[in-house]
């Protein structure tokens, strides 16, 4: 280790120019490489040294300023810009700098007096603009405070802390005060070691005392999901504990034009049997951008930070959804979310509340906490002392209860996990949805909207027709539900949400005239055609219907509310059965019910009418159509309730005339077989459609009048023509 630097000392031993040369040359290339801290010591000490020289180097000033700004030595970097300010060197982007340290630095009345001096100086930038209409709201917020007090939950912890989140009534965090070994490594933008995971097992017990024995066996790192050499964390779990999602430095280096770098990426883990497993990779993981700060939403959908392309500038906030065995392609959350600067560190609460921090908005300084709600028209900003002049960041809150923690780098620019505590914001709305006669109304989907924000949740009935959602307290909100057949608008209701733990409303549906549907369909949901609807009510007396080519039938009132269930019947599928809950009479509603049918697999119980074929100009069965007429009557005293109509076919040869005769004949052939069998001939209807409606191009256009004056003309095979001369058969509903 002497000789090593020993090494390094000879090294910085040559020409004073030489030596200036190599280390601007080396700060240069640490900055582009991120590594903001190792290069911000060579610039303060090649501005300083510019400062005895016969001529200022402003652009080490600058850069000494710029590399303290981004390594968030703050005081620092204030020091270096008020010397640009000081001696007029000042460009448009130095005074943005000294906009943002002012914040960061908690000078905000600086503010007016330096925007008014960089107005005189650029008086046409439009980035100075903007800042001279933002300082005014900023010094609003100054005075804009909530109810919440805030204290340091670890005071004596001498590393940095951050992004806690409650797991097993404890903690996980983040912690650079854990990587230990020979040499442990640095983060070089900020000169911080690389984070690892800890865990506090008690939070009501913070501190815990480790022995030499436990460090060294890592018993103060939380290990369930791993450890790394470089980043770990944050980490975030679903609501059943069972699944987490973590960050970490990528793999594989980003070699984008001269810098290297390792970006973030998010990891999965699932606990099995008591033990954490890494699941599937995240597709839209990549080398060449960050993905970082997975959390999940109430539906446990995936947020997450990343600055892929295609965003509004910086990290922005992206929703994937798990679906078909995958997470779906990211979707960004919007300009109302997003800006041109940072969104990161998300966090869901039990309202549905989007909680994350932003540089982009206008805010105290650094990173400020916003939250937003689905279909709100604006973020809101957190008030002091939530929101602080530095960085605030990591918001995981329960509103319900009134607790939870932020990280904030607020005192002493260290990173710090700080305890929230105050009264409960938020508590239980319940809706009930009643029916016009006050029965409940069950599986509906109820959408409740904040009157003033927008913020929009949905919940669906229960049996009891009962919705709940948590929302914040002394708030408005419009509730209503999406239209049901039968119902020519949805009601909509104004619920004012007092100060307490619960409220109820009822919501009250009012159905003005009656739609009713039946799908019928198989087991694979495909709509099936001429399935028979048999209606009955409690005397036993039925109405019988069909449904159409899209399995659907339609019925307003000529099927009363005392007809209360249906059977369903299709040829070579099993029977169906379905009851209705009709209401009392003079409360019209309307019945949306989906019947799946199972098919008939034996071959032997199938009716199976493409067998029964008809020879040349006969009308006579054959043997092998008998032989599936036999099950059609089987079927049919099986089902003493259903009318059939057998239809007939031919193909296109000799005359049409002649042909319906002929197909009419071969129907009646059909029906006087069954009749013989002792089914009633009330029960069938024959019907010959001779060439009228064939299954394949064989008709007189096309193929049977083939002549000599007749170019392009093709002649059907004895195949084709035999598929025409065919039975059918379909269900009847009543006359």
């Amino acid at each position: 280790m002497k000789h090593l630097l020993l090494t390094l000392v000879l090294v910085l031993m040559g020409s004073q120019i030489s030596a200036q040369f190599s280390r601007e040359t080396l700060a240069v290339e640490m900055m582009d490489r991120w590594r903001y801290a190792d290069a911000y010591p060579i610039w303060a000490d090649l501005a300083q040294e510019s400062f005895a020289s016969d001529s200022t180097r402003w652009d080490w000033v600058r850069l000494a300023s710029e590399s303290s700004f981004q390594a968030d030595f703050t005081d620092e970097a204030l020091r270096w810009n008020d010397t640009l300010v000081a001696n007029g060197m000042a460009d448009v982007a130095d005074w943005l700098r000294q906009f943002e340290l002012l914040r960061l630095t908690n000078h905000y009345e600086r503010l007016p007096e330096s925007i008014a001096t960089a107005r005189i100086q650029f008086d046409a930038d439009s980035l100075l603009s903007a800042w001279e209409l933002e300082i005014p709201m900023i010094l609003s917020m100054i005075g804009d405070s909530v109810p919440y007090r805030v204290e340091c939950l670890r005071p004596l912890a001498e590393a940095e802390e951050f992004s806690a989140f409650p797991f097993k009534g404890g903690l996980v965090y983040m912690s650079t005060g854990l990587n230990g070994g020979f040499l442990p490594q640095r983060d070089g933008w900020t000169g911080q070691y690389y984070t690892e995971l800890s865990f506090i097992e008690d939070e009501s017990n913070p501190y815990r005392e480790y022995t030499w024995f436990e460090q060294i066996r890592n018993r103060d790192l939380f290990m369930e999901l791993g450890r790394t050499t470089l980043h770990d964390g944050p980490v975030a779990f679903d609501s059943d504990e069972d699944f987490a999602v973590v960050t970490r430095n990528h793999i594989e280096l980003d070699t984008t034009d001269r810098a290297v770098r390792s970006r973030l990426q998010i990891q999965f883990y699932l606990e099995r049997e008591g033990a954490w497993q890494l699941a599937d990779s995240f597709a839209w993981n990549d080398r060449h951008y960050s993905v970082a700060h997975g959390t999940f939403d109430l539906n446990d959908d995936l947020i997450f930070a990343s600055d892929m392309p295609g965003g509004f500038g910086g990290m922005d906030l992206y929703r994937s959804v798990w679906k078909d065995a995958g997470w779906s392609q990211p979707e960004n959350l919007g300009p109302v979310v997003n800006t041109a600067g940072n969104e990161v560190f998300p966090f869901v609460s039990k309202t549905g509340a989007l909680f994350h921090s932003s540089n982009g908005h206008s805010g105290l300084g650094g990173l400020d906490i916003y939250v937003y709600r689905d279909g709100a028209k604006e973020i809101e900003h957190l008030g002091i002392p939530i929101n602080s002049h530095a960085d605030d960041f990591s918001f995981v809150f329960d509103e319900k209860l009134g607790k939870g923690w932020l990280s904030s780098n607020r005192s002493d620019s260290q990173d710090a996990i700080y305890e929230i505590e105050g009264a409960p914001s938020a508590g239980s709305l319940l809706i009930e949805v009643r029916a016009c006669d006050g029965s409940p109304m069950a599986d509906t989907e109820v959408k409740i909207q904040e009157a003033n924000w927008g913020g929009v949740l949905r919940a669906t009935t229960d049996a009891e027709g009962r919705a709940s959602f948590d929302v914040m307290r002394s708030r408005d909100y419009e509730v209503t539900c999406d239209a049901l057949p039968g119902m020519e608008a949805p009601p909509i209701i104004r619920v004012e949400m007092p100060d307490s733990a619960s409220y109820s409303a009822t919501l009250d549906l009012n159905f003005v005239k009656q739609i009713n549907q039946l799908v019928v369909q198989n087991l694979e949901g495909v709509p099936l055609a001429n399935a028979l609807l048999s209606f009955e009510n409690r005397d036993g007396k039925r109405l019988n219907r069909v449904t159409n080519e899209n399995g659907l039938f339609e019925w307003n009132d000529e099927i009363g509310l005392e007809y209360w269930r249906v059977y369903v019947s299709l040829i070579n599928y099993w029977d169906g059965y379905q009851e209705f809950d009709a209401p009392p009479s003079g409360c019209a509603m309307s019945i949306q019910k989906t019947i799946q049918l199972r098919p008939v697999t034996k071959q032997d119980e199938r009716i199976s009418l493409e067998n029964i074929y008809y020879d040349l100009d006969k009308y006579n069965l054959r043997p092998k159509g008998k032989r599936e007429l036999d099950k059609v009557v089987a079927y049919m005293e099986s089902h003493p309730a259903i009318r059939i109509e057998l239809s007939s076919h031919t193909d296109c040869r000799n005359s049409s005339g002649y042909n319906e005769t002929l197909s009419q004949n071969r129907a009646q052939s059909c029906v006087d077989y069954i009749v013989s069998k002792g089914i009633s001939a009330r029960r069938i209807v024959a019907m010959g459609y001779g060439e009228r409606v064939l299954v394949n191009q064989c008709s007189d256009d096309y193929a049977c009048e083939c002549n000599e004056y007749r170019s392009g003309c093709q002649s059907c095979d004895e195949a084709f023509h035999q598929a025409n001369r065919r039975t059918e058969l379909k269900l009847l509903g009543d006359q």
